[in-house]
């Protein structure tokens, strides 16, 4: 993909003069990342803005016990990372690549100086850093006031409405396919809880829904049920 092509395919770009666009994206340096490859680790300088154009990045931080706690999964037409770069802070966390993944990244001192003189491009950019923020901040909420399964069909609910496909399935009816290749580890860190717990609510939704497990991702079967689960806190 071109990198222009490739700017133009992100949210905050979308609309960006050609004027403006043009002499950043000479600045933008395009970056591929194998499955399991750090873009970055806890405490390292943040210097560049990182654009995901494909793939999916898990956000983590590890723990005492050697064990590491996801913060977020951020995928196509996502910033990562952006806060720390904004407040010229070390990034609080590390970031790793869940698949194959191609970024943009381009250094804070380049961005800003091309931006400075178009308003909307920055208004842009800084209510998509609000919003990813924001969320951050509910999911810290939800590990503090729902239980585990309750937890795990949020956790699937934003899958579906973040990266969901609408497919249709062997019989013919019409489900949700939710292409993340997570490990009932990496679930187990979304929720907050032990790998067990993880391993014993994929393996009864696997028997009785709403969501099943595929070599390659999970397809959830009955979104009612799984809508029911995750507002029962309410």
């Amino acid at each position: 993909m071109e990198k222009m092509d490739a700017l133009r395919s992100l949210t905050p770009f979308f609309d960006t003069p050609n004027e403006v666009l043009e002499p950043l994206a000479t600045y933008f340096i395009p970056k591929h990342y194998a499955r399991g490859e750090r873009l970055w680790r806890e405490g390292c300088k943040a210097a560049n803005f990182t654009f995901i154009v494909e793939g999916r990045v898990k956000v983590i931080k590890f723990r005492n016990d050697g064990g590491e706690t996801i913060l977020g999964v951020f995928g196509d037409d996502e910033a990562v990372g952006h806060l720390a770069v904004y407040r010229k802070i070390p990034y609080p966390a590390s970031a790793v690549a869940l698949e194959d993944t191609f970024t943009l990244e381009i250094h804070r001192s380049h961005f800003f100086e091309v931006i400075r003189n178009n308003q909307n491009l920055f208004e842009s950019l800084l209510e998509n850093m609000m919003r990813r923020n924001q969320e951050l901040v509910n999911r810290l909420h939800e590990l503090s006031v729902s239980n585990a399964e309750q937890r795990l069909a949020m956790l699937f609910m934003k899958f579906a409405e973040s990266v969901g496909k609408r497919v249709h399935a062997d019989d013919g009816e019409m489900v949700v396919r939710i292409d993340l290749p997570l490990t009932r580890s990496d679930i187990a860190d979304l929720i907050n809880v032990r790998v067990e717990t993880a391993i014993r609510f994929m393996s009864k939704w696997n028997k009785e829904g709403p969501v099943r497990t595929e070599s390659d991702g999970f397809i959830i079967t009955d979104f009612d049920e799984l809508d029911e689960l995750a507002m029962a806190i309410h």
